[in-house]
């Protein structure tokens, strides 16, 4: 071959290389040396899963719509979690993943099924920017990753303290304000724990699960070296005498009785017999609050960790392990980790993960509560994120039956941590787990 036409044709290879890039979603990255590196994406049928159980429609609202018109080369497949459509279903089937994306508490199941992979080349060589992140959301991944960093986080949730105005109104007591302490929420469910009309009121409702897993005390449920449940820690103490405490006004333990359960959302959004509840900072989106006179303020603190708010809740998106279109994957996280997309969802009522000013004071701008003190979930930084461990749903499943014996003053404390550790420790063993 003469060195005219060797000139020709990689001149050729080369202008071709720069029109596939160009056409396909290819971006030039630098990778910290003087040389730059293409990455080059082809265009791809993209299978994206979630074991949340979200439909299709709401990972559409959220973040198919968003992928598919910033990336429209990609055909965009959201696979629901239905029955039969589990993790170790898929993997037996031979089916297809690119992208997994689960909740911080959900995402040691894919560990479980070694569907992850280490994303730290990959982050490296697409150049993002893991500083622009909320800390504590990568070191709860990196903690998970023993270090690594299998999936980051891309929208974010944390608890808050709502409360109905005309239930405050209807008695006479101040509204709650940011900045506040359980002891003094018990307080205001003391004055607002009545019988009015033949209705008994409670003055607090909890969203359960939620109260310990992001709990400002950020308590691990398992001792990841011993794999022993923790429920002997001082901090565990703290959280279930909340239960015995606001149990203590005349009029709660009979509602206690009545319903056979601890008031949760439902007594706060639909019968409306609770003046405040301690959950997610998206109640109001997730629930129909219509009618409603409500507010929320940021979620209390305990005494035991002083000025210390609840823990972020992220939601990670992570590279699938088995995925043949890692690159593309790559390109999409790193896109839904753009000021752009994160302005978005900031803007239309959804946490975000970066640290960005303008992106966090835009938060709910473009909804119908953005009058409502929404912006309290924003309040403080956070707590550090526990550690999540395949075990933790035996502990949770243990305590979890007994907190209305604890609240109703038929359990003391002492004998539900000793036997909840108990049960959680059979259970485990029955199980395999070691």
């Amino acid at each position: 071959m003469t060195r005219k036409r060797t000139l020709v044709l990689v001149l050729a290879a080369a202008m071709l290389s720069a029109c596939n890039a160009a056409g396909t979603g290819g971006i030039a990255k630098t990778d910290g040396t003087n040389e730059a590196e293409a990455i080059v994406t082809k265009p791809a049928e993209l299978v994206i899963y979630s074991s949340s159980g979200w439909t299709e429609e709401a990972f559409n609202d959220r973040f198919g719509n968003a992928i598919r018109q910033k990336f429209p080369q990609h055909t965009i497949r959201y696979i629901q979690k239905v029955k039969g459509m589990d993790y170790p279903d898929l993997l037996t089937s031979g089916q297809q993943i690119d992208m997994i994306w689960e909740s911080v508490a959900a995402f040691s199941k894919a560990l479980q099924y070694n569907v992850h992979m280490d994303m730290t080349d990959l982050i490296k060589k697409h150049n993002i920017d893991t500083g622009r992140i909320e800390p504590t959301m990568l070191d709860a991944m990196r903690k998970m990753s023993d270090g690594k960093l299998y999936a980051l986080p891309v929208v974010n949730n944390t608890m808050s303290l709502y409360y109905n105005k005309d239930l405050f109104d209807k008695f006479g007591v101040s509204y709650p304000k940011d900045g506040m302490t359980w002891d003094e929420v018990l307080e205001l469910n003391r004055q607002l724990t009545r019988t009015e009309g033949g209705v008994q009121y409670i003055g607090l409702a909890l969203s359960l699960g939620h109260y310990f897993d992001i709990s400002p005390l950020s308590v691990t449920k398992i001792d990841p070296k011993t794999l022993k449940p923790t429920l002997q820690d001082d901090k565990w103490k703290a959280m279930f005498q909340i239960f015995t405490r606001m149990s203590e006004p005349s009029g709660y333990k009979e509602k206690l009785q009545e319903i056979k359960a601890i008031p949760g959302v439902n007594h706060f959004v639909k019968t409306r017999d609770a003046a405040m509840l301690a959950g997610l900072a998206n109640v109001h989106v997730t629930q129909d609050v219509t009618g409603l006179n409500w507010d929320v303020v940021s979620y209390p603190t305990y005494k035991e960790a002083p000025g210390m708010h609840p823990q972020a809740y992220p939601t990670y998106f992570g590279v699938s392990g088995i995925s043949q279109h890692k690159d593309e994957v790559m390109e999409i996280i790193q896109y839904l980790l753009s000021d752009e997309f994160q302005l978005a969802v900031s803007k239309t009522g959804t946490l975000p993960v970066v640290k960005n000013d303008a992106v966090r004071q835009a938060f709910a701008q473009e909804t119908k509560f953005k009058d409502k003190n929404v912006k309290s979930a924003l309040y403080s930084s956070f707590a550090p994120i526990a550690v999540q461990s395949l075990y933790d749903s035996y502990v949770s499943a243990a305590y979890t039956k007994k907190l209305v014996d604890l609240a109703s003053g038929d359990m003391d404390l002492n004998t539900l941590l000793r036997t909840s550790e108990e049960e959680a420790v059979k259970e485990m063993e029955a199980a395999k787990l070691k």
